[in-house]
């Protein structure tokens, strides 16, 4: 089985690089899109023997991550983001082995995430699953924003949970968003909505923009509208939860 690692990323180099470490063992090959052409991007790509490919942003993420998927020659993909690691480097080739040889059909395997909120301290942090081992050919991403990977055919995915040995961290909010990007969120969100039909998905997401603005009463309205869908929110209704309150 080849495993191949890969990225989408504009100028995380420092957070690239601790992710890199946390994999480099357990992949065959590494593959890096750089989508801003960022020198600090591309030295960390080279140390850890990463093929590099620029591809310029266009506002679209499924756009950039498809890409990257025709770059990697794995029959598992592990993509994660720049800020997330894995804490069990050890342990990953072992236990994708192990998830495929009991669910050889599985399409994607869900990693449990660990988002923090205090830097390196688990106790407040809020916990997920994310779709970040793909088995492939034959899934893409879809969504401009906040993407999930479907089949090409399709046809329902087969979900698959991986143990402990698959969690991993996530650094993303420990970072102070910025105003004008979640707007640009909100705006990337409502497009996507217009273009493929509005979701739960981006009621979720749209609550979560507008906490960031400190708009509650929109978070609120929001938050309802997800959790009142017929949508299925796998391991997300805990967020919606946390901020509603």
């Amino acid at each position: 089985m080849k495993i191949s690692a890969c990225y989408i990323v504009r100028d995380e180099a420092r957070e690239l690089c601790r992710s890199l470490r946390s994999v480099r063992a357990a992949a065959d090959e590494i593959v890096v899109v750089s989508t801003a052409g960022s020198v600090a991007v591309a030295s960390a790509a080279v140390e850890f023997g990463a093929h590099l490919y620029d591809f310029p942003w266009q506002n679209d993420f499924s756009v950039a991550r498809n890409f990257a998927l025709t770059k990697c020659t794995g029959d598992l993909i592990v993509f994660l983001d720049a800020d997330e690691y894995f804490f069990h480097p050890e342990h990953i080739r072992a236990a994708l082995e192990e998830t495929m040889r009991e669910c050889p059909a599985a399409d994607i395997i869900m990693t449990r995430r660990c988002n923090f909120m205090t830097e390196n301290v688990k106790t407040d942090a809020l916990y997920d699953y994310s779709p970040r081992i793909l088995r492939m050919p034959g899934l893409h991403y879809e969504g401009m924003i906040h993407e999930q990977p479907v089949r090409d055919d399709g046809r329902e995915r087969v979900i698959v949970y991986g143990d402990e040995r698959l969690a991993v961290g996530h650094t993303g909010y420990l970072m102070e968003r910025g105003a004008e990007k979640i707007r640009r969120n909100i705006a990337m969100l409502e497009q996507d909505a217009a273009l493929h039909g509005r979701t739960a998905i981006h009621a979720l997401y749209l609550a979560d923009c507008y906490f960031g603005l400190k708009d509650y009463a929109r978070v609120l309205l929001l938050s309802a509208e997800a959790l009142h869908s017929d949508y299925v929110l796998i391991g997300e209704e805990s967020r919606i939860y946390h901020q509603m309150i």
